[in-house]
């Protein structure tokens, strides 16, 4: 199944294009959709490549590509996108069941380690709300804050000023909480690099080399790991169970 609102949030973000630049990203949307339906994934996987190309994005967006490289049989990047859809839509039921799917279906039985508890917490809570609704959280906080002080500052009503204050407080109230998860979503801060395996089958290595010798185990398509640090054309990744090599960077996709 498809969303067809997903061109929606990306014209509001997109106020500053031109309306014909919108209206031709919107046309084209519109038609790898139609391709979807008539089941040619390939033509609406690169519809919505050329719409995301363009500097648009959303979680329909992502997860209507998801669908289409799942469709087409191409598990890792329909992880890939799914896993960036949820990061902008991460209570989102659909995305999740999806994800979850695709996932029994990799290779890999990868069994996550226990989470420290408040690392777990923090996680919940910053991927609680959707982007979408912090800026609008956060949007209106400031103008309570703003009409709150000015309220105080220019009435005379002993009750209005008592109003605008109460208002401002409320409002900064809401802004440091919402406007606090919003900059930890945008800067991903305490939020480590992932990707997604995109190759069938990946050798992971002890040291960033093309030696076999070196050979520690294998991962395939679809597996997400932690990327830690990077040595040229090779990447050090962890699992989720803890194993710890290299691999060269282009077999993944970052989420």
């Amino acid at each position: 199944m498809i969303r067809r609102g997903a061109f929606v949030l990306m014209c509001i973000a997109s106020a500053a294009l031109s309306p014909r630049s919108v209206v031709a990203q919107g046309e084209i949307l519109e038609r790898g959709n139609q391709l979807y339906q008539e089941g040619d994934y390939e033509g609406a996987v690169d519809a919505y490549e050329i719409v995301l190309a363009s500097g648009h994005e959303s979680a329909d967006l992502h997860y209507n590509l998801g669908n289409a490289y799942f469709k087409g049989g191409q598990l890792g990047r329909s992880i890939l996108a799914w896993e960036r859809a949820l990061d902008r839509a991460p209570g989102d039921p659909d995305i999740r069941a999806n994800l979850d799917l695709a996932r029994s279906l990799t290779a890999d039985a990868v069994e996550p380690l226990p989470r420290f508890w408040l690392i777990s917490a923090w996680s919940w809570w910053f991927r609680l709300v959707p982007r979408g609704l912090l800026i609008v959280f956060v949007s209106t906080a400031w103008l309570a804050v703003t009409l709150g002080v000015t309220t105080r500052i220019l009435t005379r009503s002993e009750r209005s000023g008592r109003v605008g204050g109460w208002l401002a407080v409320s409002g900064l109230g809401v802004l440091l909480v919402f406007g606090t998860s919003l900059i930890v979503q945008e800067f991903r801060i305490g939020q480590p690099d992932r990707g997604v395996v995109l190759a069938r089958a990946v050798s992971v290595r002890s040291a960033p080399a093309d030696d076999d010798d070196l050979m520690l185990f294998e991962v395939h398509e679809g597996t997400i790991v932690r990327v830690d640090q990077r040595a040229g054309e090779w990447s050090e990744v962890v699992l989720e169970d803890g194993k710890v090599g290299w691999v060269p960077a282009d077999v993944l996709g970052m989420i």
